[in-house]
């Protein structure tokens, strides 16, 4: 999410809080949010407040109307815009100036770190290697802390490697720049001409901040354009496929490298099966039996609010259709391909019935993506094989539990219930009921959350093998995964060969060749004592006590974990 940290927005009944720090987050097309001099909103104009500003909430005048409790009456501490004045703070539902509780007056003034993207030098070097954009939120504070620990560990300044936070606040951005060892640059920049000069100040960009589909593609078409890589964490597959239909061929032309969802949410999927088509060669089958204790943040539930509010019959026709990315067989579309609607017992382990896991729909259409990507470099000497079926489940061990996190889990049926479903979540936010954007578990909590995979495949000659992936919270390794593959593009470009690979990419495609595998088992989150990510590589095929020992823990940590929150020991979210 962009990890601004405000509230929803304000009942007709509500006055606006008293005497707090305010933040504009979302301006009008037209520059910014609209200022009147009076409370009344058709009173003369002041101007505009840019986005990013911030304001600190004067009381209003005596004999205050105070229209609609949405009026704001503000005194400018940071930004564009007038020193003072009126502006609506929200309206259908839509937050424009929204109350910022991470900051505080005496971090804003004076006005620090506002710099604006560096100018390239006329030697062509770029001025940093990595920047992070979007690092406020709570992904970007995670991927800010993982990569400042991996360069501290490297002794000096960060084994040589420059790097930068970025986003359309610095003032937020500041504090966060200060907790790092090794001393990035901050780097403000919002809007098209801004975020283009970011790019073009970079070798590799790892855009942190969502919901992708409202404001990624303008980072990609930067990318695109400046010739700089590019990593993100996304799991929208109707986004997805848009920016492989406007940016594959011009990325791979350039030799630029696009790198989609490269999170936890595809990367473990993706490495698996890249791991096991290296062992056995071309593939039948590739099985993953997915059992992750965790929650969500609230970037991931905006996501999914955004992508239920914004759906099309068209988009959800293109999160219907199993080969959306890429990769069909020649045997069309078949039954197996579809994802799960209904609870089928295992072919492999009996006693386990089938259930979404929470990475089928996005991490089997990544897998198949890179299929196709393979086939169309032979260059590489890598084929999943011309008949592969790909599945991706949790489980559970009965019918009756698996049907009903289906019925849990189950797509909108249509464009219109995905609607209601948006403004169902919308409302248990504002109920307090759910994380708002920048929240996320706390440090005490994620140790509590882990991921346990089994990933089983036959090959085309009958021979079997599994790789047992183990990792950490879902945050950390996500932080973790687009961290590695952001310094991977950075540091082994000639390995990766870019000129000749580049395009809207999956994970494992774009690190072929490369150490990324072994960078990321190479320390925990943040270089610290929690678990690291491992892949074993193993013959044949896993016990079926072992898969089910697998899902009997995740069960049993997970209540204990559940437990633990409504008991008071632990908070959901912070």
């Amino acid at each position: 999410g962009n990890g601004a940290a405000h509230c929803g927005a304000l009942s007709s009944a509500m006055p606006v809080e008293a005497e707090g720090i305010w933040e504009v987050v979302l301006g009008t097309s037209n520059g910014g949010v609209p200022v009147t001099q009076g409370e009344d909103p058709s009173s003369a104009s002041s101007g505009r407040l840019g986005n990013g500003s911030f304001v600190q909430q004067l009381a209003p005048p005596s004999g205050s109307r105070h229209i609609l409790g949405r009026r704001l009456h503000f005194a400018k501490l940071f930004g564009a815009g007038p020193e003072t004045g009126w502006v609506t703070t929200s309206l259908k539902e839509k937050d424009f100036v929204a109350r910022n509780y991470d900051v505080e007056a005496k971090d804003l003034k004076p006005r620090v770190n506002e710099a604006p993207p560096p100018a390239v030098p006329a030697d062509g070097r770029r001025p940093f290697d990595v920047i992070i954009y979007g690092a406020s939120g709570f992904t970007g504070t995670l991927s800010m802390e993982h990569l400042d620990a991996v360069l501290a560990s490297r002794g000096g300044a960060g084994g040589g490697c420059r790097w930068a936070i970025a986003g359309r606040s610095a003032a937020r951005l500041r504090p966060l720049a200060a907790r790092c060892k090794t001393g990035p640059a901050v780097v403000q920049a919002s809007g098209p001409e801004e975020i283009s000069k970011l790019a073009a100040s970079c070798r590799v960009l790892l855009a942190a901040a969502g919901p992708y589909q409202r404001c990624g593609e303008e980072v990609i078409k930067a990318c695109v354009e400046q010739g700089t890589h590019y990593v993100d964490v996304t799991g929208e597959v109707p986004w997805v496929r848009e920016m492989i239909a406007k940016y594959h061929d011009a990325a791979r032309k350039k030799g630029v490298m696009v790198v989609h969802c490269a999170g936890q949410i595809c990367t473990i999927d993706d490495l698996s099966l890249y791991l096991l088509a290296q062992k056995l060669g071309p593939l039948k089958q590739f099985r993953e039996y997915f059992a992750s204790s965790g929650d969500m943040t609230g970037g991931t539930y905006d996501t999914n609010i955004a992508t239920f509010k914004d759906m099309t019959q068209d988009r959800l026709q293109v999160m219907r259709d199993p080969f959306s990315l890429g990769g069909k067989r020649r045997g069309g579309v078949r039954p197996e391909d579809a994802d799960c609607s209904e609870a089928l017992q295992d072919t492999l382990f009996p006693s386990l019935w089938l259930q979404p896991a929470y990475s089928t729909p996005t991490g089997s259409r990544i897998l198949r993506r890179s299929c196709q990507l393979f086939e169309e470099a032979p260059g590489d000497r890598l084929l999943y094989g011309e008949a592969l079926t790909v599945t991706i489940r949790d489980c559970s061990f009965s019918q009756q539990a698996a049907k009903k996190q289906i019925a849990m889990t189950a797509p909108p049926p249509d464009a219109e219930t995905a609607k209601v479903m948006a403004s169902a979540m919308m409302a248990n936010v504002a109920g307090g009921g759910g994380p708002k954007p920048g929240q996320g578990p706390p440090h005490e909590t994620r140790q509590m959350y882990y991921s346990d995979v089994y990933a089983v495949a036959e090959g085309e000659n009958g021979s079997w093998a599994h790789v047992h992936y183990t990792g950490p919270e879902a945050y950390e390794a996500t932080a973790m995964s687009c961290v590695t593959a952001a310094l991977t593009l950075a540091e082994e470009g000639e390995r990766l060969q870019p000129a000749s690979r580049g395009g809207v990419l999956t994970p494992a495609f774009a690190m072929h060749g490369s150490s990324f595998v072994e960078r990321l088992q190479a320390v925990s989150f943040g270089n610290g004592g929690g678990r690291r990510m491992t892949f074993e590589v193993r013959t044949g095929k896993p016990s079926e006590d072992e898969v089910k020992e697998v899902a009997k823990a995740k069960m049993k940590s997970a209540a204990s974990t559940q437990a633990d929150i409504m008991g008071g020991k632990l908070k959901a979210y912070t």
